[in-house]
């Protein structure tokens, strides 16, 4: 399935002032300049600049249709792909709390490897330190509580 550029354009620009009207009712952080709005604000920005050039480039082009199948749509592989990605996302909702962010970061980008014809060995070296660098910096340097779950508390 593929969107025109009219499409896309409407819907990252409804997403994006979406985005700017939720983060105005974001609190402010005590002591500092900006607040939790400014990070959300930056992306919201990107968005709707990106959304008027696509929704510009559309209108330009014209008679394309605003959706349409391409054949790629048809491919059984493709569609389990899609279908996988989407299972995973339900399965980081329901079971982060139980696993914890590590075990559970690892078991998805693992099977995502694992769809992408990564080797194997290579998948599961790159999902545990892709693991590992995404606890590290969420849960350090941006200061997010990721859950433990079974996982004890790392030195950072």
């Amino acid at each position: 399935m593929r969107f025109s550029d009219t499409t896309l354009g409407a819907i990252f620009l409804l997403a994006g002032i979406s985005l700017a009207w939720y983060s105005f009712n974001l609190p402010a952080i005590p002591g500092q300049n900006y607040g939790a709005a400014t990070f959300p604000l930056f992306i919201a920005t990107g968005l709707v600049g990106c959304s008027v050039r696509l929704l510009y480039t559309g209108i330009r082009q014209g008679s394309e249709p605003l959706v349409f199948l391409s054949d790629q749509f048809r491919s059984p592989r493709r569609l389990a792909g899609v279908a996988t990605t989407l299972l995973l996302i339900l399965f980081y909702i329901f079971f982060v709390q139980v696993l914890g962010f590590i075990p559970t970061a690892i078991i998805i980008t693992l099977v995502m490897f694992l769809i992408l014809k990564v080797h194997p060995a290579k998948a599961v070296i790159l999902a545990i330190l892709a693991a590992l660098l995404c606890d590290f910096i969420f849960r350090t340097m941006l200061l997010v509580p990721l859950p433990f779950g079974i996982v004890p508390r790392l030195p950072w």
